[in-house]
């Protein structure tokens, strides 16, 4: 900035001696060299702008990509914590199913068992019957 002030203090001393063309033309070429200065730092703002930009986009959409990522591993885990529940839940039914069929061939072994009492009472009640003699 020190020698940028030298400069200018030394270029204002020269421009007291010139002629008004001359100082018309150091304006004119002093503007050009402003306005290429500030396109030159609009153009790398501009970069900075599109640089910025894409690293935006980039973190928006790695950011997606993990969340979706997360998503997945929460659906997954929900599956496997469903698939397991619906296991047990299937077992749970399976031995249901296993005590239902033993207890109905329990209850079809005292439905023979009755029978045959049955049978061996009518018999036994028949046998006295026919021992006993005629009222």
């Amino acid at each position: 900035m020190q020698q940028r002030a030298a400069e200018l203090k030394s270029s204002a001393d020269r421009a007291r001696h010139e002629t008004d063309g001359q100082i018309k033309t150091r304006i004119d070429k002093t503007r050009a060299d402003i306005a290429a200065r500030q396109d030159a730092v609009k153009a790398k703002a501009g970069q900075a702008a599109d640089h910025a930009q894409s690293q935006w986009k980039s973190m928006k959409a790695d950011a997606a990509a993990k969340t979706q990522d997360l998503h997945d591993r929460m659906d997954r885990k929900r599956d496997e914590r469903d698939v397991k529940k619906a296991e047990r839940e299937a077992e749970a039914a399976e031995e249901a199913a296993a005590d239902a069929l033993d207890y109905a061939l329990w209850v079809v072994d005292q439905a023979e068992l009755a029978v045959l009492d049955a049978i061996d009472t009518r018999s036994w009640a028949d046998a006295r019957a026919a021992a006993s003699p005629p009222s």
